[in-house]
């Protein structure tokens, strides 16, 4: 069970003490991401900010004193940025806790900036995208945005482009820095063999007498899906990367759980509709699956698959025929059961770890103010019913609202035939 504090400058603390474990997971959360920014002066920065915070302190003066720190007692650090939140985290033995939290309260408060690692960052930022690029099953889900929220700041790919990254400024990233890494926009989970005493304790040592209150806000949705259905990006692949996707149920809204059943009957497992159907029975398609993530105002669902370029309109016909036929035949009890067995199986086994648990709950409390337990989140599968499928089905994957990302070699001519298909009734 997690423990929740709050301390008076803002700051929240969260921690679930795991005393099977002889390690922990530190992670400051920041309310900062890529909906948060002017997409015309700052897109990418929440990103390039991730990258910078490693790069040196006043109290450690260059990423090599940082790095090695943790190295020297086998543990080691990472980041990673979201559309809607930045997460640090370091994992290493119980026993070292307090050199965690303090190199992590260290990178967030007082970075250095210093103009030289700026413009090297820059480069490697700049390089990170061409691997990207070079990567069209990854990079794929950069079109996804744009079909999704393309009047809305969610649409945002975290990396940003490369014209903004080249020419952002210091003063750029310093002031997203002070507007966004304030004590009342941080969420600090930690979970694994320590007390939420010893980390409110240390927390309130290190963090407490920071003052400090978050300056800007991000947009909520209000746009509606694109118009248009498909959006394709011409390259010379051997194999097509599609991605039929779709809006989805926000956090906590009260069909999230029936997505989360609905998406795994569909497409988690080699026992899926899509597995069997596409892959299985008519081998359009060496990989296909469909996922789900939800937002604190919207969510997305999508499904992909690598495809034979001679076989795409086959395996996008295919794909449709398993999205029409659930919302047309209510699912049986036993698929229904296999399913919701299979959400809580992955759930149970994924919060085995400390570092899944630091990052889940961290997530829940930075987006949305609270935690659910595990037991609050198996009762919600659990109440799923067959009834519930359809009706989230009927709302979500309904022709009309569904929309296609492609990377392949195709011309004009070919995308009208990929529009026409999307618009078959």
């Amino acid at each position: 069970m997690h423990e929740i504090t709050q301390l008076p400058n803002g700051l929240k603390i969260i921690t679930r003490h795991m005393a099977e474990t002889e390690s922990v997971t530190v992670n400051i959360f920041v309310g900062a991401g890529g909906r948060y920014e002017d997409m015309n002066t700052e897109y990418g920065a929440a990103h390039f900010l991730e990258h910078l915070l490693f790069k040196g302190t006043h109290k450690r003066p260059s990423a090599k004193i940082i790095s090695e720190e943790i190295d020297s007692v086998g543990g080691y650090m990472n980041a990673y940025t979201a559309e809607d939140h930045t997460s640090y985290h370091i994992k290493l033995p119980k026993n070292y806790f307090g050199l965690a939290l303090n190199i992590l309260a260290d990178i967030v408060t007082d970075p250095l900036f210093e103009q030289k690692e700026i413009d090297r960052e820059r480069n490697v930022i700049l390089e990170e995208m061409k691997v990207y690029k070079d990567d069209p099953a990854r990079y794929v889900y950069d079109l996804v945005g744009d079909l999704l929220w393309p009047n809305d700041t969610l649409r945002t790919n975290v990396i940003g482009n490369e014209h903004i990254i080249s020419t952002m400024s210091r003063e750029t990233i310093v002031n997203y820095f002070n507007q966004l890494y304030t004590m009342d926009n941080m969420v600090l989970s930690v979970a694994g063999n320590v007390s939420h005493k010893k980390v409110v304790d240390m927390a309130t040592e290190l963090l407490s007498n920071v003052q400090s209150k978050v300056q800007r806000i991000w947009h909520p949705v209000q746009g509606d899906i694109s118009p248009s259905r498909v959006s394709v990006l011409n390259s010379d692949t051997n194999q097509t990367h599609m991605l039929m996707v779709g809006r989805a149920p926000q956090i906590d809204a009260s069909d999230e759980a029936a997505m989360k059943v609905l998406s795994t009957i569909l497409g988690s497992g080699m026992s899926s509709r899509l597995f069997l159907n596409v892959r299985e029975n008519k081998g359009l398609a060496y990989t296909v699956y469909m996922s789900f993530t939800s937002f604190v105002d919207s969510g997305k669902y999508e499904i992909y698959a690598g495809v034979n370029n001679d076989k795409v309109y086959d395996a996008i016909r295919a794909i449709h025929d398993e999205l029409l036929k659930i919302q047309q035949l209510p699912v049986s009890d036993k698929e229904l059961n296999k399913a919701k067995e299979q959400v809580r199986g992955r759930y149970i086994m994924g919060l085995e770890g400390n570092a899944s648990v630091a990052d889940m709950q961290g997530t829940e409390m930075i987006l949305s103010g609270r935690a659910w337990t595990l037991q609050e989140i198996l009762a919600k599968v659990d109440k799923v019913n067959s009834d519930d499928i359809l009706a989230c089905a009927k709302k979500y994957l309904n022709k009309d609202l569904v929309r296609l990302a492609m990377i392949g070699p195709y011309g004009e001519d070919r995308i009208h035939q990929f529009e026409k298909i999307m618009e078959e009734k």
